[in-house]
Order: structure tokens, then C-alpha cells, then sequence
């Protein structure tokens, strides 16, 4: 079961996740700037790049994002007004990724106002999709279209109604808004990052431990107490720091070294200081095991999306390396984002792809000690070569 933190200070909210007593997500009103995941603007359209299918798009601010033409389609009118959904926020050098498909999130659906009929969610295990394929099958629908979560199997079918109707209404405000301007401008700006957060730990959230009551929405179930420090009770500053590090260490005494590229995050697993034992195919398999927990944490906490290799420990066996694809699929079952554990390459490294949805967290220099120089030996200039101070 996990613990919520949320603690108010000059600069506004902060949230932190606290599970197993390890950080597993932070976030800050301040840090979320710029354009967001999910966030629904008006923009227009400036030009059209047939070599790639699709047009620039102008947005609020001076910003840009790409928009894939639909199927058939070869151009849009230049100037023209759309309405559109950031899919992708922009990160580095890159555009955001927008699309005309809407979707608005719920509880337990996410609708879906140009598409039809019902779906359900891709993240669902077998057994519930088939659950939700025959709830679907009850639930009346007209024109537009709805995926179930898993949620909507524990909600009662008013409860269903009444939040489609909800989202009816955002979609009805977001319409009218759009019919009454012209230049690029910003329709919704996607739930809150408490909402967010509320949603995605549904079922796993033990408590809430906050300084500012008010800030909880006053239908959230869970038990909600109050602190006047609860970052500093958790030491959140620390565990946040310690996770931003280029070498992030393991509790076995292995560590992770994490390095973001252009194109992809590349983490490397050490033994480092981490015990051995007699039967070293045993121990890199442990050590193995462990890191791949971590790394679905990290994942989640600094925000890495795109594609990610993992070099674990070499491993001997088909069957080591099956436990390892086995634990890293478990470990990112726990993630809210849509993450897919591929397969290891030829080279022995695994393949796992995770959605972008906001910009990663500045990774922390490992900076070497200034009087060894990592080395472990001090240095000193002799005294016939210092200077003078």
C-alpha cells in the first residue's frame, strides 16, 4: 500500500509517492510549466510538410506542435482553426505531437466525443476485459464513443452515467469556448496533477498525509491525516536527490548508471559493492531481480519515456533471462504510464519502450570528490611547484 504526500509551501503544491518506503513519484506545480500531456488547445494551422504527413501546428506562446495527417488526407488549409490534444509533450528538440482524436479521462471511463462505440482498456488482464466487454454491453451510448478502465468494474452503472455526463459537459464548455476564438489558445488544461495522481493509485492508496487539508477533493475515500511537515517526516528532499543521480544505488550494494541520449536512456547494471556468493550465475540473477524493481521505479519518478536499453548482468540461461523479462513486466505492471518490455537483443540488452508524457527530470552529475578526483588518493601539489595564493 502506498502513502500520498502533499505539502503546500510559498511556491505552491508539492506530491510525492511513498511506497515500500521508496519515492516513487514527485511532482511540483511549479516544475509543470509549458505545454502538458493531455492538454486540449485551439490552434492553427501554419503549414503543411507533405514528406512527413502531417502539419506544424501554431499554439499559444509562440510554440509548435506536429499533427499527423488522418487517413486519405493529404493537406490542411493553411490558417485554418483545429482542435486538437497534445499526445505528446515536446521534449528537447522536439515538436509536441498533437492529434484531432480527443479523449477525456474519467474514474472508471475515458471518453471519447468523435469516436463511437465502447472499448476497453488495453491495460486490463484477460479476465477483466472480457468482465468489461459485457458491462459494455449494457451501458447505453449514442453517437460518441467511451474506453472502460478496470475501474468500472468496482463502480455502480449510475456512477458510469453520471461521469460520461460530466465529460459530456467538459467536451460541450471546450466546443463553445473554441467557436468564439480565432487565435491559438489553450481550451483544458487536462486534469490536475492531485486528480492524477488520486486515479492512478486507486485501490492502493493506504492514506493521505498532507499540511493542507483543503487541497484534498472532498469526495476522495481515503484517510486523509494531517502533518505539519510530511516531506520532511519522509525525507523526500533526500530520497529525491539520491534518485536523480547518475549512479543510483541498490540496497544489495549494486548500483544503476543511468545516461539519457537523444534517442533513447541507456542504464547499466553493476555489481559494484554488492555481495557475492559461491555461485556467481545465482548472484547475478539476484542482482538482476532487484534492479529490475528499480528500474521501473526510476522510470516513473524521473519521468524517462521513449525507448530504454537495460544492460543487466550477464546471464548464462534462457531461463535466468525469462525470470528477469518475467520481474521486469511485474515491476512496470505498477506503472500508471503505458510501458512494453520487449525482448532482450542480440547483444543481451532488454528492449523496454515507455510513453512520454511529460519532460524527464534533469539527471544529477556524479561529481568526483575535489580532493582525490575520484581516485581515492589525495592530491597535492608539491611544494616547489604551488603558488602563491
Amino acid at each position: 500500500m502506498s502513502t500520498l504526500l502533499i505539502e503546500k509551501d510559498g511556491s505552491g503544491l508539492r506530491f510525492a509517492l511513498i511506497h515500500r518506503d521508496r519515492l516513487y513519484a514527485y511532482q511540483s506545480e511549479t516544475r509543470v510549466q509549458g505545454i502538458r500531456d493531455d492538454q486540449i488547445f485551439l490552434g492553427v494551422v501554419d503549414r503543411n510538410v507533405k514528406g512527413i504527413s502531417g502539419a506544424f501546428v501554431r499554439l499559444p506562446g509562440k510554440e509548435y506542435g506536429f499533427l499527423p495527417f488522418a487517413d486519405g488526407e493529404k493537406s490542411l488549409p493553411s490558417g485554418s482553426p483545429v482542435v486538437v490534444q497534445v499526445k505528446r509533450p515536446p521534449t528537447g528538440n522536439k515538436k509536441a505531437l498533437l492529434s484531432r482524436d480527443i479523449a477525456l479521462p474519467g474514474a472508471s471511463v475515458i471518453y471519447l466525443p468523435l469516436a463511437k462505440g465502447v472499448r476497453v482498456s488495453n491495460r486490463c488482464e484477460a479476465e477483466e476485459k472480457q468482465q468489461l466487454k459485457a458491462l459494455a454491453k449494457t451501458l447505453p451510448h449514442g453517437e460518441d464513443g467511451m474506453i472502460l478502465r478496470s475501474a468500472a468494474l468496482h463502480a455502480e452503472k449510475e456512477q458510469i452515467k453520471n461521469e460520461l455526463d460530466r465529460l459530456r459537459g467538459v467536451w460541450q464548455q471546450i466546443q463553445t469556448a473554441a467557436s468564439h476564438k480565432s487565435e491559438p489558445c489553450l481550451l483544458w488544461s487536462g486534469e490536475s496533477m492531485l486528480t492524477q495522481l488520486l486515479r492512478e493509485e486507486e485501490g492502493r492508496l493506504e492514506s493521505i498525509l498532507t499540511n493542507d487539508p483543503a487541497a484534498v477533493p472532498p469526495d476522495c475515500a481515503v484517510e486523509i491525516r494531517q502533518c505539519e511537515h510530511p516531506f520532511l517526516l519522509y525525507n523526500v528532499e533526500r530520497k529525491l536527490e539520491k534518485s536523480l543521480r547518475r549512479t543510483v544505488q541498490m540496497k544489495s550494494g549494486a548500483n544503476l548508471v543511468i545516461d539519457p541520449c537523444e534517442a533513447m536512456t541507456v542504464i547499466d547494471v553493476n555489481s559494484a559493492m554488492a555481495a557475492g556468493g559461491q555461485n556467481i550465475s545465482q548472484t547475478a540473477l539476484k542482482i538482476n531481480r532487484e534492479a529490475a524493481w528499480e528500474v521501473a521505479r526510476l522510470l516513473r519518478l524521473r519521468s524517462i519515456g521513449g525507448m530504454i536499453l537495460v544492460d543487466f548482468i550477464d546471464m548464462p540461461t534462457d531461463a535466468d533471462r525469462e525470470i528477469i523479462l518475467y520481474e521486469m513486466r511485474a515491476a512496470l505492471a505498477e506503472d500508471p504510464i503505458k510501458s512494453t518490455v520487449h525482448d532482450f537483443t542480440a547483444l543481451g540488452l532488454l528492449e523496454i519502450t515507455r510513453h512520454r508524457v511529460r519532460e524527464p527530470f534533469p539527471a544529477l552529475p556524479d561529481l568526483p570528490c575535489p580532493h582525490c578526483g575520484g581516485t581515492g588518493a589525495a592530491i597535492f601539489p608539491y611544494e616547489e611547484d604551488a603558488e602563491d595564493a
